[in-house]
């Protein structure tokens, strides 16, 4: 395993806040333009790109603080799925360190500065957002011609990185970054029918996207598919440089991999090692703290071992071999604080296996008396206790509770929760009886659920509970593709496990609204029709005012028991002290990616001290 490459650290290039060398602030500001048109507009006060003639970048060389050199070696559990940012909106182990984004998450906003989030999971919340690639971003709406347009002013003096190990970089030759490079990226992922983008969000192939000023793009999109296409274009697209494409028709080969962040791929082994070095002209600084203006990374070099297997995992992590792992599960923590001291923990966003979905089109789940009846007969109070040690949340659908989205979680004990949603989650088989005899089914009924294997022991509880008022549950265990297929056809005759959708994609109730995968339930409501619409145009411009109005949903949404929640548990992070600046951050921005790295420094010293 020595021999292994330790492997990069999985996302670096996150965000920070711009190069000058005292960092910037990010302002939104919702205006009305010469023409009538709403605006918000994402901005930074100090542009970053090239160092200011007043300002030095520094490097410093004080252990005391921050130190350059060294690496890190992190553990995946699956091997690199992409390095072709066009095959998926997400980002991945060594591409969120390769690659940027127009904009994404603030590392300032989390433990290391303000602490107005955790980074603890994936979250879509503008005032924690700052711009990459893209210095300021403006949303603009003109209902009367139903037209949204998002801005993108495209940061100066960024470069592709030139890379020693990469003929496709040495093509690009380190030359800066253009608009007409954003442009060119953006086409490609919907009209490229290899694309993501182009597959999963075919409405955004119709969208414009045009030069309209030497250092502007301008994406247009009709006023309802705003938000998404910022989501899409804004959040999840690497830019790439054309003539790396043109060259080798895609990145899909990792060393044709050329991007703009703070590592570059020095070699890769599949299935067992990826090794990113340093990209010496990075254009970003530490944004806060006692780097701050420092130039970024501090890490020569960042490793991402791939181990499949979960004891591996652990064993590297106990003697040092892996410096940081994240997604622990409760039992393997517990034994984690028991047996390995030193390390340093933090809980993570908690998550859960999958809800169930039901065909509220067809009898019997059409009926709200046998959906409640359900809900009561399912005793979830008692399963987060037995299995989760009363760490969990029973209430986690269809949205668990984090900082980041208080504004928009209605819990069980505020006061303004309605008391016919409460009751849903105690433990009521005879009430469930009631319901059901109420409903036309006095000696309950028969259905299925189909599941993947891992979660049988969960479901097997529920089918002993849900045996008590007469439901008699049939386990469908298929495979996870299998699964996965049925769930995206909507073709589950009667119950499904599915997963929510990301937290991140909130304003646009993907869950409760549409004909997509993730409406499991098949719902099409009237009332949350109506709220989805005014809260999708509301959170264009006046996002805190949409969470307002989501939390306000919930309580008719929660009351009509339309899923079957799973209590949620919750995972840490562990992580050796030698990595400093560090606080068990999890996805800077949007996606369930480890982008921290470029942010933190080994202290050398500390680390001889502890092996």
């Amino acid at each position: 395993m020595r021999k292994i490459i330790w492997v990069l650290m999985s996302c670096l290039m996150v965000l920070s806040l711009i190069i000058a060398s005292c960092g910037s602030n990010d302002v939104e500001e919702t205006t009305v333009d010469d023409d009538g048109n709403d605006q918000v507009i994402i901005t930074e006060t100090t542009s970053g790109g090239e160092e200011s003639e007043t300002e030095e970048v520094t490097t410093t060389t004080d252990t005391s603080g921050p130190q350059y050199g060294g690496k890190i070696t992190l553990a995946a559990l699956a091997d690199v799925q992409f390095f072709d940012p066009m095959d998926w909106v997400g980002g991945g182990i060594t591409l969120d360190l390769t690659n940027q984004r127009l904009w994404d998450g603030d590392w300032s906003k989390g433990p290391a500065g303000t602490g107005e989030t955790d980074w603890a999971s994936s979250y879509d919340v503008r005032a924690h957002k700052m711009g990459y690639l893209a210095e300021d971003i403006i949303f603009e709406v003109d209902n009367e011609k139903d037209e949204g347009h998002i801005i993108y002013k495209i940061r100066q003096g960024v470069h592709w990185y030139l890379n020693p190990y990469s003929e496709a970089s040495q093509l690009v030759g380190g030359r800066e970054v253009t608009a007409d490079d954003v442009v060119f990226s953006l086409n490609r992922c919907i009209t490229d029918p290899q694309a993501n983008i182009y597959r999963s969000n075919p409405f955004l192939r119709e969208a414009i996207i045009e030069k309209t000023g030497p250092w502007e793009v301008t994406v247009t999109v009709p006023v309802s598919r705003l938000l998404e296409a910022g989501k899409r274009f804004g959040d999840s697209t690497f830019p790439v440089a054309p003539e790396v494409i043109e060259q080798y028709g895609s990145m899909r080969d990792w060393e044709n991999n050329v991007g703009t962040g703070p590592f570059m791929l020095k070699d890769y082994v599949s299935g067992s090692s990826a090794t990113l070095v340093k990209n010496p002209d990075y254009w970003m600084t530490d944004p806060v703290g006692p780097g701050k203006g420092n130039k970024l990374p501090y890490l020569d070099e960042v490793s991402w071992l791939i181990v499949p297997d979960l004891s591996t995992r652990l064993a590297a992590l106990r003697s040092g071999k892996v410096d940081s792992l994240t997604d622990v599960a409760l039992e393997d923590a517990r034994q984690l604080e028991l047996n390995t001291e030193g390390l340093m923990e933090k809980q993570l966003a908690k998550v859960s296996v999958k809800p169930i979905y039901m065909r509220t089109d067809k009898e019997p789940f059409n009926d709200i008396r046998v959906r409640r009846a359900m809900m009561m007969a399912t005793d979830l109070a008692t399963i987060e206790e037995g299995l989760y040690d009363n760490t969990g949340n029973i209430q986690t659908w269809p949205y668990d509770y984090t900082p980041a989205y208080k504004d928009l979680y209605l819990g069980l004990d505020d006061p303004d929760c309605p008391d016919t949603v409460k009751e849903l989650y105690v433990y009521n088989p005879e009430k469930a009886k009631e319901l059901l005899a109420e409903a036309g089914y006095p000696d309950g009924f028969q259905t299925e659920l189909i599941l993947i294997n891992t979660e049988v022991d969960y479901y097997s509880i529920i089918k002993d509970q849900w045996a008590k008022v007469g439901i008699d549950l049939n386990l469908n265990v298929v495979e996870s593709g299998v699964e996965t297929n049925i769930s995206i056809a909507r073709s589950h005759e009667a119950l499904i496990t599915a997963a929510t959708g990301p937290p991140s994609v909130w304003p646009m109730l993907i869950v409760l609204t549409g004909e997509g995968w993730q409406n499991g339930s098949m719902l099409n409501d009237p009332v949350i029709n109506a709220a989805a619409a005014k809260i999708g145009t509301m959170a264009i411009l006046d996002e805190k005012g949409a969470m307002n109005e989501t939390r306000e949903l919930m309580k008719y949404v929660l009351d009509q028991a339309y899923v079957i929640p799973a209590a949620s548990y919750p995972t840490f992070c562990f992580w050796w002290p030698w990595i400093q600046n560090y606080h068990g951050e999890r996805s800077i921005g949007y996606f369930w990616v480890q982008s921290w790295p470029q942010y933190v420094w080994v202290d050398e010293s500390l680390k001889e001290s502890m092996q």
